[in-house]
């Protein structure tokens, strides 16, 4: 599969862009339980490089966001997403959807319930981020992890890009090579947004984090729940309750 078939799924959700996210649930109870611990991240975007002078003025505004994607809870106070939605990194195409240069470096502050949220832990190679979160996230929520499900099992997937939520039914289809990195993959169908959104299998437990999206396949990838629960217990965390 070429590089240039895979697009990362996340924020874009731009302003520009409508969300047309169905209030679906296709797998009743379990999605309605499980759907209250997906977050929507709000992202700004800007120049990396300013003046003094703007950054000084810019300091002085409010949250302007030009850009969304998802998070959920994995404990009191913690979200975790995908890496690339922290990170700033957009594609030339995108950068230029949102008013700037192809090749301007841009920056990101992410928010969560208005409020600015700290990266505490990243795993860049698996493209997963915790976040410390200031807002009212304090369910005593402790994320389950399950290692990869059997082939072609039925997964639910729960994202919040901005004001609306998506709740897509898919299924397992194994291990995906991508970037000298292994990521499972999921058959759904995904909308701008899905960055940083969990998947649930039939028991509501977390297989893993989407990712990354291949439109000419129709197929997700996830980072490797196990990898979510590394990178949480680095932190200090307990992934298990």
């Amino acid at each position: 599969m070429k590089a240039v078939a895979l697009i990362a799924v996340c924020f874009l959700a731009l302003q520009v862009v409508p969300i047309n996210c169905p209030a679906a649930d296709p797998q009743g109870p379990l999605a309605r339980e499980q759907e209250r611990y997906t977050i929507s991240i709000a992202l700004e975007f800007s120049k990396k490089f300013k003046s003094p002078l703007v950054r000084a003025l810019d300091s002085l505004g409010t949250m302007t966001p030009n850009g969304y994607a998802s998070g959920f809870i994995v404990a009191d106070g913690l979200v975790m997403t995908s890496y690339h939605v922290v990170s700033g990194q957009l594609s030339p195409a995108k950068r230029k959807t949102l008013g700037f240069k192809p090749d301007d470096e841009l920056e990101v502050k992410a928010y969560v319930y208005g409020c600015p949220v700290r990266v505490v832990k990243v795993n860049e190679k698996a493209d997963l981020a915790l976040l410390k979160v200031c807002g009212p996230v304090k369910q005593p929520r402790h994320a389950k992890f399950v290692t990869a499900p059997a082939s072609v099992e039925p997964l639910l997937v729960i994202a919040h890009p901005g004001q609306r939520k998506a709740i897509k039914s898919g299924s397992f289809r194994g291990t995906y090579s991508f970037g000298g990195h292994d990521y499972w993959a999921v058959r759904v169908e995904a909308e701008d947004g899905f960055s940083g959104s969990p998947v649930y299998d039939s028991n509501g437990d977390i297989v893993g984090v989407f990712c990354l999206y291949d439109w000419t396949q129709g197929v997700g990838l996830m980072s490797p729940g196990t990898q979510a629960q590394e990178l949480l217990a680095d932190y200090g965390g307990s992934a298990q309750p």
